[in-house]
């Protein structure tokens, strides 16, 4: 009697966890494929970070869906080819990772930051990266504080070039940038003084 009991508490319990396992996968799938839109098109700082990359929420989504089909089903015809297409969906996150995202993601790393003049809540900021052998940079500005800042993309410039070379960023007031390349040539792009939205985006060459 206390066995049978004991059985089947333990089966509900895998199959509580197994249900949050699997809601959870859901919702790591589906940010998988509206995070990045949703963090374009709101412009908010938190969720440009949390879904910048795809590759982290699906790896999370097929590992959590696996084990929930781990907890939820006994059945083999079920249990072994999902599990199977999660492991090899969590291998080729891995890879994708560790091997071809070094080559073909820029791997941006901040060397720049400089807050707005007049004390307006507001910073820009440079990143350097690299595409094979070309050095890379992105300009942005963040706007406001806290989870409601918000971070604009204003520049991207690819320096296989001299006129795609970065050399300078400076504010010309609190609404407005100077981008200037290695060439010389000075671009202004001005911000809505509201939000810190950019008018346009340049991208070089």
């Amino acid at each position: 009697m206390t066995i049978t009991v004991d059985i089947r508490t333990d089966r509900t319990r895998h199959r509580g966890l197994g249900q949050v396992l699997s809601a959870g996968g859901v919702v790591a799938g589906v940010a998988c494929l509206v995070g990045p839109w949703l963090a374009e098109s709101t412009g908010l700082l938190v969720l440009t970070g949390a879904f910048e990359y795809r590759w982290p929420s699906f790896l999370v989504a097929a590992v959590l869906l696996g084990a929930a089909v781990r907890l939820l089903t006994d059945r083999p015809a079920v249990r072994i080819p999902v599990i199977a297409v999660c492991a090899v969906a969590v291998v080729g996150a891995v890879w994708f990772r560790l091997v071809l995202f070094p080559m073909v993601g820029a791997a941006w790393e901040e060397t720049g930051r400089t807050p707005a003049p007049g004390g307006v809540d507001r910073y820009l900021v440079v990143e350097e990266g690299a595409a094979m052998i070309d050095p890379l940079w992105r300009v942005s500005v963040v706007d406001g504080s806290g989870l409601g800042a918000q971070i604009w993309r204003v520049a991207h410039f690819n320096g296989d070039t001299t006129d795609g070379a970065l050399s300078r960023v400076t504010w010309s007031g609190p609404d407005a940038l100077v981008l200037t390349t290695a060439d010389g040539q000075a671009t202004t792009v001005r911000l809505d003084p509201r939000t810190g939205k950019p008018e346009r985006q340049l991208s070089r060459p």
